[in-house]
């Protein structure tokens, strides 16, 4: 008996070594797919206080159009080389001070094709950040209230592993700067908001966060941070937007219940 009691833990031990072992090669995979992405974005190496200067004047000279030609080959130039690569590449996310730093995609006729899929298109268990197929993005056809951008809650700190942090106020309080470039113009944001939900279609009294795509009216927006602040575990009434400012989403999963998610908001600022 003795000796079939240590078969068997010998056995679940190297089970359990097996997945370990496994799961850190594809943690290594994820993180090299990213980098060998991230090594494709052009520096233009300006000063960057003195090109804010120089935009600065020119912004109130310029139409629509031209500000829209003028950001677009602005970020042709930096992430063009990963777009011509793969155009379903949408954009780039930065939380400052975190491991946030990745690509992201953007496939509204496939809505989870990056799900389990790397750059790629291989298998990765960690996926890539994607944007909800029902945003807009284009600033001369419509930029959606809310972009919701996904990505895999993974135990290493990848992907958006580290949004777990955001439940403690502090933190969300020190890290609050996001960089969100799309291929349509670069972007600055501000965090305001952390909260727990969950994602359940089934129960109709469940706020469904995951659906706030738009807001037709000043209302809407009102009914929806009202929904978040009861939610929240920080929010800052200084930062919440108004009518008309966009918001970014970052969402992933979180485990304090079956079906649970957490979600960052952040604020655009520029």
């Amino acid at each position: 008996i003795l000796a079939l009691i240590f078969i068997i833990a010998l056995a679940v031990f190297g089970f359990s070594a097996y997945n370990i072992g496994k799961y850190a090669l594809e943690t290594k995979r994820t993180i090299d797919n990213i980098n060998k992405v991230a090594e494709k974005i052009v520096d233009d190496n300006l000063d960057v206080e003195e090109a804010d200067d120089e935009e600065a004047d020119d912004e109130d000279s310029l139409t629509p159009e031209e500000k829209a030609a003028r950001d677009r080959a602005k970020m042709m130039k930096k992430y063009g080389d990963i777009y011509n690569e793969n155009n379903d590449f949408i954009g780039w996310l930065k939380v400052k001070d975190t491991p946030i730093d990745g690509p992201i995609m953007f496939t509204p006729d496939d809505p989870q094709h990056y799900l389990r899929k790397n750059f790629d298109g291989d298998y990765d268990i960690a996926g890539m950040f994607f944007i909800d197929f029902r945003c807009k993005l284009d600033p001369l056809e419509h930029v959606s209230t809310d972009t919701i951008i996904y990505g895999h809650r993974m135990k290493n700190d990848t992907m958006f592993g580290p949004l777990k942090e955001y439940k403690d106020p502090e933190y969300a309080v020190s890290h609050r700067d996001v960089t969100f470039d799309t291929m349509y113009r670069p972007g600055k944001y501000k965090v305001f908001a952390s909260f727990l939900s969950e994602a359940s279609d089934d129960h109709p009294d469940v706020f469904k966060y995951y659906d706030f795509i738009e807001a037709e009216t000043e209302q809407e927006l009102r009914e929806y941070l009202d929904n978040i602040r009861e939610l929240s575990i920080y929010y800052d009434e200084d930062e919440e937007p108004v009518f008309g400012d966009e918001i970014l989403t970052m969402s992933t999963c979180d485990y304090y219940k079956t079906d649970g998610r957490l979600a960052v908001l952040a604020k655009r600022i520029k």
